[in-house]
């Protein structure tokens, strides 16, 4: 079965969204409304948008709320590009069994010999669960990057859950998280329709963070453990 590229990910997405908003079907996450009970945690390889690119997204952010008030809005802070999932977000997360100075020595050597790349955010799409700004990295550089940074993890016997899920191929920043369905489906379709494609810009990626986090990177919940500069 041939895989599917990142754009046709997109656009499965969007037609998935559109069935859940005119039935319904919106999925809510439980902890949404209880995040003190959520116990989920895991850590992860991330990528910010510099402040240029989060204002753009907080600019969008801000005109879904207009129309469907009452969801899971990230904050600028929480804005960011997973570079990949080393231990998906679980209950069952365990900090003491992981063996992070290996990780730490592995990481830092590996991002000093990459180079920044850019990241350029081409549009938006929805899910039955988030709103998601999409993009992509200049000469597909993100996925090259995961590719070796996969074999590099995997030489060490660092794979922990990586790519347990699903094989991480796309660049986005999910924005809003369903808490309830929107009140006014059609607004929200409408807004988001007329910025499918439309070009947030691009920023640098030359840091990466190694983060212990919730399920959504939430403010006060995640821990940067390092930050690794691309290619000093």
């Amino acid at each position: 079965m041939t895989e599917e590229t990142p754009h046709q990910v997109y656009d499965r997405l969007w037609a998935q969204a559109l069935d859940a908003f005119s039935t319904g079907g919106v999925r809510v996450d439980p902890h949404l409304h209880d995040p003190a009970h959520d116990m989920r945690c895991g850590m992860t390889l991330v990528a910010r948008p510099d402040a240029a690119a989060q204002a753009r997204l907080m600019a969008l952010i801000e005109q879904i709320q207009a129309v469907a008030p009452g969801q899971y809005f990230y904050r600028a802070d929480e804005l960011h590009i997973t570079v990949l999932s080393l231990i998906s977000a679980t209950p069952d997360f365990d900090r003491a069994a992981l063996p992070l100075d290996d990780y730490h020595t592995l990481l830092d050597s590996f991002f000093r010999h990459e180079r920044p790349f850019r990241v350029c955010y081409q549009g938006v799409t929805a899910s039955p669960d988030a709103v998601l700004v999409y993009g992509d990295s200049e000469g597909d550089a993100l996925n090259g990057l995961r590719d070796r940074l996969r074999a590099a993890l995997a030489a060490a016997g660092l794979t922990g859950t990586m790519d347990k899920r699903y094989r991480l191929t796309t660049t986005h920043s999910s924005i809003v998280r369903f808490k309830a369905m929107p009140a006014d489906p059609p607004a929200l379709v409408r807004l988001l329709a007329a910025v499918r494609a439309h070009d947030f810009g691009a920023f640098e990626v030359d840091q990466v963070e190694l983060t212990l986090n919730d399920w959504y990177m939430s403010h006060g919940r995640t821990e940067v453990l390092a930050r690794y500069a691309l290619g000093e």
